[in-house]
């Protein structure tokens, strides 16, 4: 019940104002009685079908009829053009529907030459066919010949919808006015520009000016649809047309001519040319304004993904340093709960001799040879306590430095050489139960100022990552570090191995992040890739990787010996290294 009243009142207010609006264009007749240079009601009929649909359809025919029989008193006549005037708006808004769908009339150069052909060219011939039909059978006179008669209706009534129809139907659109909002002041000042050479030119002036009046209009629409959009421009554009109709009508401005329908001719021809103009140079900027609207939204998006996907990828990373570290707490109290658990074995058999011993002094019955045994265990007991103690002291040693450092990134001054030899001994717990050799060779002695934690979290992945990856087939391997130092002050470090190698269509994507071979048995892909940020990002140098597939691979790390106090990327590269004659030394896993 609520939407029939509802549907009946915007049957009633629309007919109310095609009424008005047909009114005020039969003032301007240009063929006979009944037709007129510009007929709006023609473009309030498409805008209320486009945006309400066919449900509006008897408030035009009616408000049409009853029109056209106020005014010329013939029953039939007037209802024929009342069918007349509808049925163009109905087959534009079907044809359009079937073209677009629900999309926007005016959202691109599509949209305004499908308007522009259907509703505006083609649809108003069926409105034009059936008027002169009904005046001929009706009697109203056309004032010329039927052919003139049924173009000038054609043409009254496309230019009904070509300069109404527009702003009606932007201006139900969401957000229609935003941009003339922001930019009231220079809309304001194109209407009053406007206003003033509208009154300037109905004045009586010379030839000449009439047509610089006629280019200053034109520039004007123009400056709208470049600064007010769509709805702007058809608005602007609808306010200078019915201005310079009024004008015309009363002889004046700068297209009245001693003959009428010559002034109309040629005010017809320039609205026609403004108001196709000012819409597609609208439609132009619009589109303009869409795709960098569009570009800018979809840098912004883009940037945002990046910005998840750094932070994701440095939880991840923090993840991976976390979860090795963790794997080298667990690797070190294995390790450790063998010397501490063989001390505390001895440690209790010699508690336990030592109260015997009490008990046979208290006794008495101490005997030199249960004396000479006592002495015998507690040698072995000390020498046992002191052998695991030193072992796990070493132990615990080791990882105080690695591990500290590892969760730290403070940067000192320390000795490479000793410190590699520390990050070799905290990762035998995970390399004890494989048959493979870690060896450490050149410099024996090479002091940097850089930063430790990322050394340890360097070494760690490549030798854990040799470990794991180069030897797939369970044979005995050899991992080796080399340690070098030049006079410019870069140091080269190179962890090689003699296993499987890298196939060559892997080599260029070692060190992605998340590439990984062994996906299936719970790799991540992040081992080399945190390595190689670690070379890049925080120690201030470069990395490189070079293999042979069944010979062995080999990393290369190169970075000053004394960091860079903010390293961001890669530095240029440095001159080859001089070799070093330095002892080497080796460490058994």
């Amino acid at each position: 019940m609520a939407y029939s009243l509802r549907l009946v009142m915007a049957n009633l207010a629309l007919g109310l104002a095609y009424a008005g609006s047909g009114q005020l264009g039969l003032l301007v007749p240009f063929s006979g009685e009944a037709v007129t240079l510009v007929w709006p009601p023609s473009g309030i009929a498409f805008a209320a079908l486009w945006c309400g649909g066919p449900a509006l359809l008897p408030g035009i025919m009616l408000a049409a009829a009853g029109l056209n029989y106020l005014n010329f008193g013939d029953p039939l006549f007037a209802l024929a053009v009342g069918v007349g005037n509808g049925l163009p708006a109905l087959v534009a808004w079907a044809l359009l529907r079937r073209l677009r769908g629900h999309r926007p009339l005016f959202d691109g150069v599509r949209g305004l030459v499908a308007f522009l052909i259907l509703p505006v060219l083609l649809a108003p011939m069926l409105s034009a066919s059936v008027g002169i039909l009904a005046a001929l059978a009706g009697g109203t006179g056309l004032g010329e010949s039927v052919a003139s008669g049924w173009t000038s209706w054609w043409l009254g009534d496309a230019m009904g919808v070509l300069l109404v129809a527009p702003p009606l139907i932007l201006a139900t659109a969401p957000g229609a006015l935003s941009l003339i909002r922001r930019r009231w002041r220079e809309a304001l000042a194109l209407v009053l520009a406007a206003g003033l050479l509208l009154w300037g030119l109905s004045l009586p002036q010379a030839v000449w000016l009439h047509e610089a009046g006629r280019l200053a209009l034109f520039c004007l629409t123009l400056g709208a649809g470049l600064r007010l959009g769509l709805l702007g421009t058809s608005t602007y554009t609808l306010l200078v047309a019915a201005g310079l109709t009024a004008m015309t009508a009363q002889r004046a401005g700068p297209f009245a001519s001693d003959s009428y329908h010559t002034s109309f001719a040629t005010l017809l021809a320039a609205l026609a040319v403004l108001a196709v103009a000012g819409l597609i140079l609208a439609t132009t900027m619009a589109t303009l304004r869409r795709a960098i609207l569009s570009e800018r939204e979809a840098r912004q998006q883009a940037e945002q993904a990046l910005t998840r996907l750094r932070q994701t990828q440095d939880d991840l990373v923090q993840a991976e340093k976390m979860a090795s570290l963790g794997r080298l707490v667990a690797g070190i109290a294995h390790e450790i709960a063998t010397p501490v658990g063989t001390a505390l074995s001895a440690a209790t058999r010699l508690a336990n001799d030592t109260r015997g011993i009490e008990q046979a002094l208290a006794g008495a019955t101490l005997r030199r040879e249960q004396m000479n045994d006592y002495i015998d265990g507690t040698s072995l007991a000390a020498r046992i306590l002191q052998s695991n103690m030193e072992r796990a002291a070493r132990l615990i040693e080791s990882f105080k430095h690695v591990a500290v450092d590892r969760t730290r990134q403070d940067r000192r001054r320390f000795d490479l050489a000793g410190y590699l030899e520390e990050i070799v001994i905290s990762l035998r717990p995970q390399t004890r139960k494989t048959p493979h050799a870690i060896a450490l060779t050149g410099a024996s002695r090479l002091t940097v100022d850089t930063y430790p934690g990322a050394v340890a979290q360097l070494v760690t992945n490549l030798v854990v990552n040799a470990v794991t990856h180069a030897f797939p087939d369970g044979r005995a391997g050899r991992v080796e570090l080399d340690l070098r130092g030049d006079e410019q002050g870069w140091v080269e470090l190179r962890i090689s191995d003699n296993g499987s190698g890298i196939a060559p269509d892997q080599m260029h994507r070692v060190f992605e992040p998340f590439f990984t071979t062994r996906r299936d048995r719970g790799g991540s892909g992040l081992g080399l890739y945190l390595a190689y940020s670690q070379v890049v990002q925080k120690l201030g140098g470069s990395m490189s990787v070079a293999s042979t597939p069944g010979q062995g691979t080999c990393f290369t790390a190169r970075f000053p010996a004394k960091a860079p106090l903010a390293a961001t990327g890669d530095l240029p590269a440095p001159p080859p290294p001089t070799p070093i004659d330095l002892a080497a030394k080796r460490l058994s896993a």
